[in-house]
C-alpha cells in the first residue's frame, strides 16, 4: 500500500470522475449526490486494495483506534476542483461562500444533507464514554 493511502480522500480515479462530471451549472443537491457516490467509491477502492482505516491517538485516554475517514464533503469536492486546476481560486472563493450560505440557510451538514438533531452526541471512536 503506498504511503498516505489510509488518509487519502481522493484517489486518482475519483479525481478523473470529478473532472468529467463537473459542470458550473450543477445544483448543490446534485453535487451532494456526487459526493455521496464518491464516498461509496472511495470505500470500495479501500476495500478492494486492502487499505485499512487510519489510526489516531485519543488525546483523552491515549488509545489508538482505527476510525474510517469521514465521507466526501461538498467543501472537499470544491478543494479538489481548485487543487486540480478545474476551477480558479476566484471561482473557488465564490463557490465556497455560496455553499456556506446555502448550507446555513437550509440547515445542511457538510455533505449537503439535512442535519440531524443538534443534541446528538458524536460517536466516540475509542468506545469509551468520555467526550472528544
Amino acid at each position: 500500500m503506498p504511503s498516505g493511502d489510509a488518509q487519502r480522500a481522493w484517489f486518482p480515479e475519483m479525481l478523473e470522475e470529478l473532472k468529467t462530471s463537473w459542470s458550473r451549472t450543477l445544483f448543490w443537491e446534485e453535487l451532494a449526490d456526487f459526493c455521496a457516490l464518491m464516498t461509496e467509491r472511495r470505500s470500495h477502492i479501500r476495500r478492494e486494495r486492502g487499505i485499512r482505516p487510519p489510526q489516531a491517538r485519543c488525546p483523552k485516554c491515549g488509545k489508538v483506534p482505527r476510525a474510517d475517514i469521514a465521507g466526501v464533503s461538498i467543501r472537499s469536492a470544491l478543494f479538489a476542483l481548485r487543487n486540480n486546476g478545474i476551477i480558479t481560486d476566484d471561482e473557488f472563493k465564490r463557490l465556497d461562500k455560496s455553499w456556506m450560505k446555502h448550507k446555513q440557510r437550509n440547515d445542511l451538514d457538510a455533505y449537503g444533507r439535512r442535519t440531524a438533531s443538534k443534541s446528538a452526541v458524536p460517536e466516540n471512536p475509542c468506545g469509551d464514554r468520555h467526550e472528544h
